[in-house]
């Protein structure tokens, strides 16, 4: 899927985009971007909570922002 994030639309109709995208991200991902980017937990808390090394969390981290912004663009 790819969706184009019109300027003209409202903030609303935005969010509902990149939740729809989010919703395309493989669960782990999504889990550890929302964790973060969302309610903004700790790197330390959310590996402690999802069982991942930090390696795995920074890993998690940019393929979601990279798929997000594949499909935002």
């Amino acid at each position: 899927m790819n969706v184009t994030r019109n300027q003209n639309t409202s903030p609303e109709t935005n969010q509902n985009l990149v939740l729809e995208t989010l919703k395309t991200i493989p669960k782990l991902q999504r889990e550890v971007f929302v964790l973060r980017t969302i309610h903004n937990y700790s790197t330390k808390t959310i590996c402690k909570v999802l069982k991942i090394d930090d390696t795995q969390f920074w890993t998690y981290m940019h393929d979601a922002r990279q798929q997000l912004a594949n499909t935002l663009h």
